[in-house]
């Protein structure tokens, strides 16, 4: 797995260059709500049909589930509840159940033993949530629900994982939203608190995992066809006290392994599909991490595999572990330590920018919060070069990528000219302005593109690879090592020969490197 450093390109005071620092992968915690009294789960999906992700929410303590809407760029619209009589609600799910393309919301309550669903109507002449319709209450201190297409019919089926009984349970969907009784895989399984459906021998239809906190043990159940399940089958019973299992590719080999949390051992771990219903051994992610709760798998610096989240709530903690390859992974890096008694964790895109964001619910607090990504797509940043004294900007430049050694620079308006340069200079040095062509870059070594302006886009835009010495004629680009290096100043600048006299030149561009 490729490590990425990410770099801030800014504008310094002394000269006119760009500068590199190094950045953070994720923000601050930023507020979705602070109603969800006693946070328990908070699930992204979008709701109402806008190409966003919207937010679920599961309340405890006021046995509430309600939906916050995405209204763009990761800003959040008021607390719209769907149900208060979700007594001692644990866990939200969202998926088409009635077969009308939108998502509708599921809940499991602990207090009252159920499982229930709500008709999502915000597209409908209706509007909002429809009533709490139930499909079972036989579900003793249920904590967990999922749904997939378990019966290979179409649609999705619910299933439900319920502690005090020690049940995993699964109910058939008639395809419109209605619900069949109660099927086992199991009873007397006591302590089960994580259940999960992924197909995990390659044969086409949907296994169970379960993870069960009392016998430390992480199992699973092989779908048989036609709605019919084996016997289980234990993965592991070295995760004391499992509180969570999700499944995700880790080792890039095509089939999903398992990810585990556990709460006696402080245990982040793994489990290797083999292949054909066939597991490894537990291995170790990392430990002491304070009680972890739940654990989710997503790309989150955008290198193509999937990287570990966890949650954990006696230290306050949200951190990821980055995929090095091969099922190996970093050390914990906290994305957050002041997440108060926190409870989930998703990774989706909120903020519409292209990469996967972290999102939290909190116990105390009542807090329900995201994390935005900043590995993923580069910002934008415009600074101009005032060539004529008018203080109006004769050139502006924007980067609007610069991944993997490339950059692509954007005018704000081409000008008539011969030809232009893009230059890219190393040094601390300023070179102090001459006359009205404003030579801005400074530094002991400049390398020149050439560009002809008549092979820059309609759209204004060119790239550069800041790593091809060859592509720039008289010299290149100075490197250290070959390659863009932290703790060292680049300019970067456009020149443009506006009929070989004059010369004007850009002041400079800013943005950001990975």
């Amino acid at each position: 797995m490729k490590t990425y450093t990410r770099y801030l390109l800014s504008f310094c005071p002394i000269g006119l260059s760009v500068c590199l620092a190094s950045g953070q992968d994720f923000s601050a915690q930023k507020t979705v709500t602070v109603k969800a009294g006693g946070a328990r789960c908070a699930y992204p999906v979008d709701l109402d049909g806008d190409g966003d992700l919207d937010v679920v929410g599961a309340a405890d303590l006021n046995d509430k589930v309600a939906w916050y809407e995405n209204l763009g760029a990761g800003t959040w619209g008021p607390e719209q509840v769907i149900t208060t009589d979700a007594d001692g609600v644990q866990r939200v799910f969202a998926i088409d159940l009635d077969g009308d393309g939108d998502a509708d919301v599921l809940s499991a309550s602990f207090i009252d033993d159920k499982i229930a669903w709500y008709e999502n109507r915000l597209n409908k002449k209706t509007q909002g949530f429809g009533q709490q319709q139930i499909i079972t209450t036989d579900a003793e201190s249920t904590s967990c629900v999922f749904a997939a297409d378990l019966d290979n019919d179409g649609d999705a089926d619910v299933l439900s994982a319920s502690s005090s009984d020690g049940k995993v349970a699964w109910y058939e969907n008639d395809g419109g939203g209605t619900f069949g009784p109660q099927r086992l895989l199991i009873a007397g399984a006591w302590g089960v608190g994580s259940v999960h459906a992924e197909d995990l021998d390659g044969d086409g239809d949907q296994d169970v995992l379960m993870a069960v906190f009392n016998s430390d043990r992480v199992s699973w159940f092989e779908n048989l066809g036609g709605g019919s399940f084996g016997s289980e089958v234990v993965i592991t019973t070295k995760a004391a006290g499992p509180r969570c299992v999700y499944t995700e590719d880790l080792d890039g080999d095509g089939d999903p392994d398992l990810l585990t949390a556990s709460f006696w051992d402080n245990k982040i771990g793994w489990v290797r599909n083999l292949g054909g219903g066939n597991f490894g051994p537990l291995k170790k992610i990392a430990s002491n991490p304070g009680r972890p709760k739940s654990v989710y798998a997503a790309d989150l610096d955008g290198d193509g595999d999937a990287d570990a989240l966890s949650v954990s709530y006696e230290s306050d903690t949200v951190a990821w572990y980055e995929n090095l390859g091969s099922g190996s992974f970093s050390a914990e890096k906290v994305i957050t330590n002041q997440a108060d008694f926190v409870w989930s964790v998703y990774a989706a895109d909120l903020d519409s920018d292209g990469d996967a964001d972290v999102l939290t619910a909190q116990y105390y607090g009542s807090k329900i919060a995201w994390h935005e990504n900043f590995m993923g797509v580069p910002s934008c940043n415009i600074v101009f070069c005032d060539t004529d004294g008018d203080n109006q900007g004769d050139v502006s430049l924007s980067t609007c990528d610069c991944s993997n050694g490339a950059i692509t620079l954007a005018l704000s308006a081409s000008f008539p000219g011969e030809f232009t340069y893009p230059l890219v200079g190393l040094g601390t040095t300023a070179v102090s302005p001459t006359g009205v062509s404003e030579l801005c870059l400074a530094g002991s070594t400049i390398g020149r593109y050439r560009k002809d302006a008549g092979a820059i886009s309609a759209t204004g835009t060119f790239s550069i690879d800041l790593l091809d010495a060859a592509s720039a004629p008289g010299g290149g680009v100075p490197s250290i090592g070959g390659a863009l290096c932290n703790g060292n100043t680049w300019r970067f600048q456009y020149w443009h020969r506006d009929g070989m006299n004059p010369s004007r030149y850009s002041k400079g561009i800013a943005g950001l490197i990975n």
